[in-house]
């Protein structure tokens, strides 16, 4: 059978010393503080902050099987490890933690029991953490006078006796064996971590592929939805920035609550008034306030780009402003409105579908303007008594 190294033997010695007197060591403490005779009745009393604890995975299962077993079993501090030991007496008693707390390495002038249990904590993190399992001669000898000294303060001079045989006795061949296994077993975790690694990195590739593949996904999957030529949809976007920008000189007045009101109850709403009197940006304003609630804003001029634009599943609210001329009515524009009067109600009848215009009042009163029927269904004229403008809305 192979050999052992000289720095094979002193990591063999480390773990026993750590995994078989240690323990005692820190038993002896819990005993003090939690007598075995009533310490069934101890934990139960917290209950609920070991439950606690338990629901944070500070306390496993397995360590709660042995907290709370089974009747007629009452809990045995010899069943429990050291890691579970050290948790009791860290959140259920009142020893202070060193200065630098029960996770870091107290310093040497620290000899307090809390001090003690938190250098045993903290070297079996450091053994569980050599990946060859091997500890150099100078690391072992000052390792080994920290951990022997803080048993022998924690469970008395037999115990320290017991670390000064362990250290210098000859290793029997099942502490060979032992070691053995556990150089194989770091060559296997060595490979298995580097599968691991490999294994990651390659996730991470996937992940990203993953994330730009869903990216493009809704993009182009908004692309087929997209109704609107790109050329078009960015002229119309362009002309929504000027209006936001011009929107922050906004007044909100009555007319414009009025104008807000009947687009969110009706699909279709015309905006009329006589030139000047703001009727544009009434509903420019409003068509903003629309889009912050969730529409897509599109500007047309002609009842075509209606039903060319028309998405039955996007929220969407047509604008016209200066609907058939601007001061007279426009013959043309009439007779290019008044055939699709009959589609563009079908087409509002989808309820994600609203259409608002502003139309000069003369435009509006004109005869020739009746053909246009859709836009008589709710009519929001700007100089009534209702919307017209109050004096501390002129000033």
């Amino acid at each position: 059978m192979a050999s052992l190294s000289h720095e094979e033997e002193n990591y063999v010695r480390m773990s026993l010393l750590l995994t078989g007197i240690a323990p005692r060591a820190v038993r002896v403490m819990f005993d003090r503080e939690f007598h075995p005779s009533c310490l069934d009745s101890s934990l139960k009393k917290e209950y609920n902050k070991l439950l606690d604890l338990k629901t944070k995975h500070v306390i496993n299962q397995n360590q709660w099987n042995f907290l709370c077993p089974r009747f007629p079993d009452v809990p045995d501090s010899k069943t429990f490890d050291i890691t579970l030991m050290i948790t009791l007496l860290r959140n259920l008693t009142n020893i202070g933690p060193p200065h630098s707390g029960f996770d870091s390495l107290p310093t040497a002038n620290e000899t307090t029991p809390s001090a003690d249990i938190a250098r045993i904590k903290y070297y079996r993190n450091y053994l569980a953490h050599l990946d060859d399992g091997k500890i150099e001669s100078a690391n072992f000898n000052s390792v080994w006078y920290d951990i022997s000294w803080a048993i022998d303060r924690l469970g008395g001079q037999q115990m320290k006796q017991e670390c000064d045989q362990l250290k210098s006795k000859t290793l029997d061949q099942t502490n060979r064996e032992i070691m053995l296994d556990i150089r194989r077993s770091n060559s296997e975790m060595i490979e298995l971590r580097e599968s691991l690694e490999s294994l990651r990195r390659s996730h991470d590739v996937l992940q990203d592929d993953h994330i730009e593949m869903t990216k493009e996904v809704n993009r182009l999957k908004i692309s087929a939805e997209e109704t609107i030529p790109w050329n078009i949809k960015a002229q119309i976007v362009k002309r929504i920035t000027d209006w936001k920008t011009k929107d922050t000189m906004f007044i909100f007045t009555r007319a414009a609550e009025h104008v807000l009101k009947c687009i969110k109850e009706n699909q279709c709403v015309t905006v009329t008034a006589t030139s000047g009197v703001g009727k544009s940006s009434t509903v420019r304003h409003v068509a903003l306030k629309m889009e912050a609630e969730g529409y897509d804003v599109v500007i047309v001029t002609n009842p075509g780009d209606i039903i060319r634009f028309h998405n039955p599943h996007k929220k969407t609210l047509f604008v016209v402003d200066d609907l058939c001329g601007n001061y007279s009515l426009n013959q043309t524009d009439i007779k290019c409105w008044e055939p699709e009067m009959e589609c563009l109600k079908r087409v509002l009848q989808n309820e994600h579908t609203k259409m608002i215009v502003a139309c000069r009042l003369q435009i509006y009163q004109d005869e020739k303007f009746e053909a246009l029927s859709l836009f008589k269904s709710c009519v929001c004229n700007m100089l009534s008594e209702n919307n017209k403008l109050l004096t501390t809305e002129k000033k």
